[in-house]
């Protein structure tokens, strides 16, 4: 009886092992990409801060100004995520005490267009600001503001040839 068995299950799995093997589906799919043919935005510099030259123990505070323009083009739809960066913090190091540099995103209209609608600090020990952008908030075009601060210098330093200067740079992504 186990012989007979043994042989059923063999000769089972010789006739339907072959089903098995070709049960399989195929197909084939094209996928296209298209350009929208222009830029999401364009960023400008647009630096109307005034900037005090520093030297030996110096301190005070930045006005209020624009540093950067941020125009999204009219057919994009998307939303925006714009970082601003504080470069030379290395430099600025071994010069100065302490920066701070308060950041806004403005529209044309002075009044925020950042979704958060936070104040972003800049600093030697957090050197990046970002802002979000929903489209169709505010009315362009946008600006990063540096809306005040301070900074002051170590007392031992002595710049008799040089002033150092923060170096900002700013870069926008879709999201």
């Amino acid at each position: 009886m186990k012989k007979l068995l043994i042989i059923a299950i063999i000769a089972a799995l010789v006739t339907t092992g072959g089903t098995f093997a070709f049960a399989q589906q195929t197909s084939t799919t094209t996928i296209t990409a298209t350009s929208i043919g222009e830029d999401f935005a364009t960023v400008t510099e647009n630096l109307t801060v005034t900037v005090p030259t520093v030297f030996g123990d110096y301190s005070g505070t930045w006005s209020t100004g624009s540093l950067f323009t941020v125009d999204p083009s009219t057919s994009f739809t998307g939303d925006l995520l714009i970082r601003v960066y504080l470069t030379n913090t290395g430099a600025l190091a071994r010069q100065y005490e302490h920066i701070n540099m308060k950041l806004e995103f403005w529209d044309s209209d002075n009044t925020t267009a950042d979704e958060q609608g936070e104040v972003q600090v800049l600093t030697l020990q957090n050197s990046e600001a970002f802002f979000t952008w929903e489209n169709g908030t505010g009315n362009g075009p946008y600006n990063v503001v540096l809306n005040g601060g301070s900074f002051r210098l170590f007392p031992y330093k002595s710049l008799s040839d040089s002033s150092y200067q923060p170096q900002l740079w700013m870069e926008i992504r879709q999201r």
